[in-house]
């Protein structure tokens, strides 16, 4: 994998590889673009396996980050490849908490419509329906651009 993308990554791991207390945290920004949007999903996905975590947790925060980061290049930067994405992850196998912020307007999360299970042919709405599904919380900030993304264990 190339890490042209995450050279500005900051990770601190604060135990042994596959241990209960292993952390990883990260912090990083990307152009909006597909391809950092793919290299992105597949930095944190590697660190969550190298901290072994379950593949479970791992699949869920993959297709929540893929779809935050999707939203935020499409519809927050409209693909403007001069804005960037920023993306801040705190990975244990007791928690992971995911955030995307982006440098668009935003727009009110009060006003707008979630696809449902009773609707599912909506082509908007689908993306933060699939992260609401997958992640334990979802917090979006009233400006809208900034959007966390939570698993915890019970």
């Amino acid at each position: 994998m190339e890490t042209g993308y995450l050279s500005k990554a900051k990770t601190y791991k604060k135990a042994m590889y596959g241990s209960a207390s292993a952390k990883a945290c990260l912090t990083f920004s990307i152009p909006s673009c597909d391809s950092a949007i793919t290299y992105a999903v597949e930095g944190v996905k590697k660190v969550m396996q190298l901290l072994a975590m379950e593949e479970e947790w791992v699949f869920r925060s993959e297709l929540s980050l893929h779809e935050a980061l999707l939203n935020s290049y499409l519809h927050g930067n409209r693909a403007d490849p001069a804005r960037e994405i920023w993306i801040s992850c705190c990975l244990s196998p007791a928690k992971v908490q995911i955030e995307v912020e982006d440098e668009g307007r935003g727009y009110d999360p009060t006003e707008t419509e979630v696809l449902s299970d009773q609707d599912p042919t909506r082509l908007n709405g689908r993306g933060l329906f699939l992260i609401r599904q997958f992640m334990h919380s979802v917090t979006v900030s009233r400006r809208g651009n900034h959007i966390r993304m939570c698993l915890v264990k019970e």
